[in-house]
């Protein structure tokens, strides 16, 4: 198989693989932490696949076959995260590999590095900073952010959650 990941937008069609996949165990402690139902998917994440919200939606794919969810956005378009976690720039991601088998094998962060590169900062071309937020006990996303190239910036509380804000900084000699 290879290394290549590539990334294509979410459509609605998309929605009950997101919904299976915020149903499978992995995500329950950290992602999705109850059980999420079809039309309560559609809910969340169609309104941002129609335009109506400023958030970018997009799967992650392994040789076309999807294994992967990142979504993107300016932190000022949402004010309220902004303001929750200090940030007066930059975009911010969300990401979760959504196939079991796909765990472990350091897919991840050539995901979320990818993603940051090829997608987050030709969306925002003005913002150089990248920022992605985890639980203090999520361990494992931790130290995939780490490896991606994101840096710790401080501890914060984010949804009533003692967390870790990072951030990626981009190479502007780059572009």
């Amino acid at each position: 198989m290879s290394d290549a990941v590539d990334f294509r937008s979410v459509t609605e069609a998309d929605l009950p693989l997101l919904h299976a996949w915020l149903n499978r165990p992995h995500l329950r402690q950290f992602y999705q932490k109850r059980p999420i139902t079809l039309d309560e998917v559609r809910a969340e994440y169609a309104p941002a696949i129609r335009g109506e919200e400023p958030g970018r939606l997009h799967l992650a794919l392994q040789e076309g076959r999807p294994f992967g969810y990142l979504q993107c956005y300016r932190n000022l378009d949402y004010p309220d995260y902004a303001r929750e976690l200090a940030l007066g720039d930059g975009s911010s991601i969300d990401f979760y590999i959504g196939e079991p088998d796909r765990l472990g094998r350091g897919l991840g962060k050539r995901m979320e590095r990818s993603y940051v590169l090829d997608v987050v900062f030709p969306l925002y071309p003005a913002e150089s900073h990248c920022y992605v937020c985890h639980e203090a006990a999520n361990l494992a996303a931790l130290a995939c952010s780490q490896a991606a190239g994101f840096s710790p910036l401080r501890d914060v509380i984010e949804a009533g959650q003692p967390s870790r804000l990072l951030r990626f900084t981009r190479d502007i000699s780059a572009f």
